[in-house]
């Protein structure tokens, strides 16, 4: 039996190490956007606020671990489309540009949320990476806690919202 997840931040890479765990002859495979997995986003208030010193302890796990225990792992890579009748992905490699098809028997999607943004005016900004005008952040991934850190540490920034704290 083949397994795709999609997704490996906390739910995606619980899924695929329970997984093989619990039948090591399933092959099991990961798609991701990322280029990180087994990120634990509750802890960036805790980093950002400077009581995780080391950001590398809110990850539990890397490729490399998993594919020592036998997944088969997809970093950088979009899954653009799913062909359920047929039971296939349709691929690309962020890095290469390349597409591809993958085939699966079950598909476990862990794709994660998004934060809403709020119907602010003035708030988006087209062109920027998360649709956000310069001095606001989302705090949802790895990559989203560094650059709210590096803007800290403007001695320009003397006050900061959060809006939202789920």
């Amino acid at each position: 039996m083949k397994v795709i997840v999609i997704g490996c931040n906390h739910a995606g890479t619980w899924a695929v190490k329970t997984l093989k765990a619990v039948d090591p002859s399933c092959q099991v495979v990961t798609y991701d956007r990322n280029d990180n997995i087994s990120f634990l986003a509750c802890g960036i208030a805790l980093w950002v606020g400077g009581v995780v010193k080391d950001p590398k302890g809110l990850f539990y796990a890397t490729p490399e671990s998993l594919k020592d225990e036998g997944i088969e792992v997809h970093m950088g890579h979009d899954v653009m489309k799913i062909d359920w009748a047929n039971k296939k992905l349709h691929v690309k490699d962020l890095k290469t540009g390349k597409e591809f098809e993958d085939n699966y028997d079950k598909l476990i999607l862990a794709s994660g949320s998004w934060p809403i943004t709020p119907p602010i005016e003035g708030l988006k900004q087209e062109g920027t990476a998360y649709g956000l005008k310069k001095g606001i952040f989302f705090s949802k991934l790895y990559q989203q806690g560094q650059e709210i850190i590096e803007e800290l540490k403007r001695p320009d920034v003397k006050k900061v919202m959060v809006v939202g704290a789920g």
